[in-house]
């Protein structure tokens, strides 16, 4: 005998039919991934270089988006030559990149400072991914203002153009991601070298 009382119609009434709870920002917000891309735009970039820093800093912003990260930039010499924050359009980011020349001398110090004051305040993952083509300036206070940063949940991703730039980001940084990647070993595989910091960004994701 075939029971009559088994329920057959599962249907109900769908979630998406309520309001988001008030709540909903603050929680994005904490979840939210930001990342500040940080291109060296000294004299020694000048040419080839350049151009593909510029290529390859357009593919990470892509995949940084479509990982889930908002995405800042900053261009930088001896000193901060532009800073576009992660609050920043996707677009307007992409037309400072595109528009990047060079000029100057390095210091890394003046970046990793404007990385603290905007992403030092913010909850959620956030991470500083850096490309060099050679030295920092003075590592003594890049050192100091990353052990800052790091205590205060912010990560670092570096590339550097040739073995020496990639010491140079790793003994002052002190990166995630493996460390046989951070090296970028000539100007052919820059473009895919700087987009690759995305996947050790996402790896490294708590």
């Amino acid at each position: 005998m075939t029971a009559t009382w088994v329920r057959r119609d599962f249907g109900g009434t769908g979630v998406t039919q309520y309001k988001p709870g008030r709540h909903l920002n603050a929680i994005r917000a904490h979840l939210l991934g930001r990342a500040l891309l940080c291109i060296d735009v000294s004299g020694s970039m000048s040419g080839a270089p350049l151009l593909a820093a510029i290529e390859g800093g357009g593919d990470f912003l892509d995949e940084a988006a479509a990982a889930g990260y908002r995405c800042g930039l900053v261009l930088w010499d001896h000193d901060v030559v532009a800073h576009l924050p992660t609050t920043s359009n996707l677009s307007a980011v992409r037309s400072r990149l595109n528009a990047a020349s060079v000029s100057g001398g390095t210091a890394l110090s003046p970046a990793i400072r404007v990385a603290i004051a905007e992403l030092g305040p913010m909850t959620g993952d956030r991470v500083v991914c850096v490309f060099g083509d050679g030295g920092i300036g003075d590592p003594g206070p890049t050192a100091d203002l990353a052990a800052q940063a790091r205590a205060l949940g912010i990560r670092f991703v570096v590339r550097g153009l040739g073995v020496g730039a990639s010491t140079s980001l790793t003994t002052a940084l002190q990166p995630d991601g493996d460390e046989a990647g951070r090296t970028i070993h000539g100007v052919g595989d820059m473009r895919r070298g700087i987009a690759s910091m995305v996947r050790d960004m996402t790896t490294g994701r708590s």
